[in-house]
């Protein structure tokens, strides 16, 4: 609080601190500059970012806050740094707290109340004034037709293409992002399905696309989940020979493959798989940091939400766990009981009506990053049906866009 006041009181007073905060601002605008200097792989991930969340702020918002007219006009502060730090910390908030480690109950309690005594002065913010996010639902190929018109790419009908900022970058990147629902509603099997897919997808596609194809020597295919809970299956590639379109092409033919991989998997090899997932879910963290951020993670998933469901579920890896807990009574036709063989069926099922190329339940956003020398393709798409080529397009197209639900699915459903 003390450093809040020696802002407010501005250069002249505190000549050191204005220099201190001019050194800050420096850095800030130059680290946020140089964000646009990394690798193309990386671009291609924040670029589809700023499709599949809602409230996502586009690097030039940044830096346009820093320099150019507007900053040139009203410069940042100290002054003004100093006013939102002390509406940020006393002003109409709300806290939520957490005490782990070597503290026992009557320190916790000391430090809640000097809390309150220090910043919690104000009037509490209310559940509708709590800042909050939602996951941006991308368009299915018959949704994109009625925004686009019928000329849409049929592998990605939303595409988001970028020239490497800097002319002596090699290479180009392409990232497939295939959104697969929500989690309300994958719930505790559908994120377990999805986890076990990204187990055996990362290795197939790195074994394909990087080994046998060499299409890069950075492949990879993940599990995603973006602010407001939506869960995607990625696949990215970042290339110095193949452009972004012929990429795109690729990853969908590993896809197809993928699933036929699936298909004929050994199931002792389906069961080795899981067990590897389960094994990863239940490794305990090792430092106490990592066992507050998990614990953390669970209280903030559910901050934003009514009181009703507020309650965090700590129990949400075990939930998960159970979800693959296979068993050795292979043919069994006990329903409760999860074998090898109906835990590739259901694979098999997500996969059909998430990820396949055919299916109408398929959202899927492809996000491009050019190098210099691949400049022509890049200026031949500008204007192609789904083709979105700077922010304003981007932003244009999420007001058409709806989104999903923000209630996790740890908390089960219950009537109202």
């Amino acid at each position: 609080l003390s450093l809040i006041v020696e802002l407010r009181e501005g250069p002249e007073k505190h000549p050191s601190l204005a220099m201190k905060f001019n050194k800050a601002k420096e850095n800030l605008l130059r680290d946020t500059r140089n964000y646009r200097l990394d690798s193309p792989s990386e671009i291609s991930n924040y670029n589809s970012r700023l499709i599949l969340e809602e409230k996502a702020w586009y690097l030039s918002n940044y830096i346009d806050e820093m320099e150019g007219p507007h900053a040139d006009m009203n410069p940042l502060t100290m002054e003004e740094c100093a006013a939102v730090a002390e509406t940020s910390l006393s002003g109409r908030i709300r806290a939520e707290g957490m005490c782990m480690g070597n503290i026992n109950e009557k320190e916790c309690n000391q430090v809640a109340e000097l809390l309150r005594e220090k910043f919690l002065k104000g009037r509490v913010l209310s559940d509708e004034e709590l800042p909050g996010t939602r996951a941006m639902k991308l368009p299915t190929a018959s949704e994109a037709m009625s925004i686009f018109g019928p000329d849409i790419n049929p592998i990605a009908p939303v595409i988001y293409q970028e020239v490497a900022l800097s002319e002596s970058e090699e290479n180009n990147a392409n990232e497939i992002t295939i959104q697969c629902g929500c989690d309300l509603q994958l719930d505790y099997e559908g994120v377990a399905i999805l986890t076990l897919l990204g187990q055996i997808g990362y290795t197939s596609a790195y074994n394909q696309l990087r080994t046998k194809e060499q299409l890069g020597y950075s492949v990879s295919a993940y599990v995603r989940k973006v602010a407001g809970g939506g869960w995607s299956f990625s696949i990215q590639v970042q290339s110095s020979v193949t452009l972004p379109s012929v990429l795109e092409e690729r990853i969908e033919a590993w896809l197809k493959k993928f699933r036929s991989e699936i298909e004929e998997m050994d199931l002792e090899e389906l069961e080795d798989e899981t067990n590897s997932v389960v094994a990863q879910l239940l490794e305990r963290d090792t430092k106490l940091s990592q066992e507050v951020s998990s614990v953390w993670g669970e209280i903030m998933a559910t901050e934003v939400l009514p009181k009703k469901l507020k309650t965090p579920r700590f129990d949400r890896i075990e939930r998960l766990v159970e979800e693959l807990d296979l068993s050795e009574e292979e043919g069994t036709e006990d329903e409760t009981v999860l074998t090898a063989a109906k835990l590739k069926v259901k694979l098999l099922q997500f996969f059909d009506k998430y990820l396949a190329l055919d299916s109408p339940h398929r959202r899927a956003m492809s996000s491009r990053v050019y190098n210099h020398k691949s400049r022509s393709e890049y200026d031949d798409n500008v204007g192609k049906s789904g083709v979105l080529c700077d922010y304003q397009e981007i932003s244009a197209l999420k007001q058409q866009l709806s989104t999903y639900p923000s209630i996790p699915y740890s908390i089960e459903a219950t009537s109202t």
